[in-house]
């Protein structure tokens, strides 16, 4: 007769394996829904261990799950649904306006510095004289 410890090592290493797929995705994404593909990947995980640990453990209720992991794991999987559509309806908005606002490839130079910003401050300085002096010449 199948017990849950028969099969549990396997479950535990298939965890394992979307657990590490789903850390490399959030850690080595450049675009937001690629992160929100690997949060996913996680709950996924989640819901595997969650599922294996409520299987019975006696002979009498061999195979049969806890209602409660169950019921847990229902839960994730509606949270999972739902943090995946207003994931994906962000990236939508953002893809429709052009931003990049959540794109993550950085370079030094889209970082301003101080010095460039205090720069673009005196030259707004300089600038807002003359032409309040040309707008009261004419």
């Amino acid at each position: 007769m199948l017990d849950w410890t028969s099969f549990f090592p396997y479950t535990l290493i298939a965890s394992l394996v979307l657990f590490a797929i789903g850390i490399y995705g959030i850690v080595t994404c450049k675009n937001f829904l690629r992160a929100v593909f690997g949060i996913e990947i996680l709950l996924l995980t989640a819901n595997l261990l969650l599922l294996s640990f409520g299987l019975g453990s006696s002979e009498e209720t061999a195979l049969i799950s806890d209602p409660f992991a169950q019921t847990l794991s229902l839960m994730i999987i509606a949270v999972s649904a739902v943090f995946l559509i207003l994931g994906s309806s962000i990236n939508k908005l953002l893809q429709e306006n052009n931003d990049e606002i959540l794109d993550f490839n950085f370079e030094a130079e889209d970082i301003p510095s101080k010095r460039v910003e205090e720069q673009v401050e005196q030259e707004e300085l300089i600038t807002s004289p003359v032409t309040i002096k040309e707008d009261e010449e004419e």
